[in-house]
């Protein structure tokens, strides 16, 4: 039996590492609208799985079997910057991880022991998992892909004349709508009515808004050729409109096709028609205290982002090679702003946001998972208030939370909660567990319930 031993291994090693090379990944998506809490959820999730034995996660299967955590550290092209958003988190005073400004990876290898009665034949099991972050930004340019530029030009001409961004958008809207689209081009004028559009857009999103295009006016990230962005809506022009070669339509025109056909549908061939889950996170409150209109848009904004993604089962071939959405966790983020009977309620409202949407994707074989999430608590709760350290300084602050509905109404009008800025709980460090809501519960089911 002494001879056998070594080949056993041998052959376990073998399997192993051709599993390992075999197992195509589990690829999860982490999307989000802008300020959701993306860069700081994946470096929750990563403390979670590196703490893994003293994490919750031991008492759920298969987590009580997990061995190790590998993944490629920071240094290759898109690798997720975990230590910088530790070195945030855990600094003095803490401050919360700088936002996802370009597509981010992180590639996962988990070693499970053998488990049953078969366990020692079979030898240590592999399941290599992939995270995939980018800017809330660029999510909302996937609707680009259903539309020509006199569309995109009525689209925002229709957009700019309602509240609140009649009133954000100044006289550019004016000089925008007497352009005549025959006229000649003027790449410099172009260009500086390009940044006066892109002011525009961050002025809709520190108002709340969601629906900002385009998306990479606001977060280009990398190899994009900064003239290629250099167009803007016309707004006297309309889906039927033509115009000669040289005309400041035709070029405009030219560079939307560019980067709807090139930027937006590149980066949704590569990365969204791959994944096989997805974690959609929102901040529920920050629509909630900017007020109805801003939740309109994020519901206008959910509903097309949900519309653009690839749903359900597929045939066995598509599985495998061409992997569809099977599991959406839709998480309401930073839930620890309020006492732990509101949480749900939180939940429930982005569910009532998106109820038409959510039941396609049901119909379409999706399963679907709320859970509202707090990657990293910052706030403890003492009766029916909130102690949590001050954002601008490093002073604690006792509160009551604001209440929401139990449900949103249908025409959405609430009445507007109002929220301070909260800092990181200070102490924070990297070999303990991330005080949290729920995010041992989201990785079992996103991981540990799928091998």
């Amino acid at each position: 039996m002494a001879r056998l031993s070594n080949p056993t291994r041998l052959l376990a090693s073998a399997r192993q590492q051709a599993g390992a090379w075999l197992q195509r990944p589990l690829r999860i998506g982490v999307t989000g609208l802008s300020q959701a809490g993306k860069t700081t959820f994946i470096t929750s999730l990563l403390n979670q799985l590196e703490n893994h034995p003293k994490s919750l996660l031991r008492q759920r299967s298969p987590f009580d079997r997990l061995l190790s955590v590998h993944w490629q550290r920071e240094g290759t092209e898109h690798a997720f910057p975990y230590l910088n958003a530790l070195q945030a988190l855990s600094g003095d005073p803490a401050r919360w991880p700088e936002s996802t400004t370009d597509l981010t990876r992180v590639e996962l290898e988990l070693r499970y022991a053998p488990g049953g009665l078969l366990g020692s034949v079979q030898g240590e099991r592999l399941q290599r998992v992939e995270l995939i972050d980018y800017p809330g930004e660029w999510l909302l340019d996937l609707p680009l892909l259903q539309m020509d530029y006199g569309q995109w030009c009525e689209q925002m001409a229709s957009w700019v004349k309602t509240e609140p961004r009649a009133s954000l958008i100044g006289d550019l809207a004016a000089r925008l709508q007497a352009i005549d689209p025959q006229a000649g081009t003027d790449s410099v004028d172009l260009h500086a009515l390009r940044g006066e559009w892109t002011a525009f857009l961050q002025r809709c999103r520190e108002a709340g808004l969601a629906r900002n295009q385009p998306g990479r006016f606001l977060l280009p990230g990398r190899g994009i050729a900064d003239v290629m962005l250099d167009f803007v809506p016309l707004l006297a022009g309309n889906q039927h409109s033509h115009a000669e070669p040289g005309s400041v339509w035709a070029e405009c025109q030219a560079r939307f096709n560019y980067y709807r056909d090139f930027i937006v549908k590149g980066f949704y061939d590569q990365h969204f028609s791959r994944l096989d889950q997805q974690v959609l996170l929102v901040d529920m409150l920050g629509p909630l205290a900017a007020g109805p209109q801003a939740l309109a848009d994020v519901q206008g904004a959910l509903d097309d982002l949900l519309a653009s993604f690839r749903y359900g089962r597929g045939s066995l071939f598509e599985r495998l090679f061409k992997p569809r959405i099977r599991r959406l966790a839709l998480c309401a983020t930073k839930v620890d702003q309020l006492t732990a009977e509101q949480q749900r309620d939180a939940q429930q409202c982005l569910e009532d946001l998106l109820t038409d949407s959510l039941t396609a994707v049901r119909h379409g074989g999706v399963t679907i998972k709320g859970f509202p999430l707090a990657a990293v608590r910052a706030t403890r709760q003492e009766g029916d208030t909130l102690i949590a350290g001050r954002q601008q300084d490093q002073r604690l602050l006792r509160y009551r939370p604001a209440e929401i509905p139990a449900h949103l109404p249908l025409d959405l009008q609430v009445e507007p909660i109002s929220l301070p800025p909260l800092r990181p709980p200070p102490g924070l460090h990297r070999n303990e567990i991330f005080p949290n809501y729920r995010m041992d519960q989201l990785v079992a089911w996103l991981i540990g319930e799928t091998r």
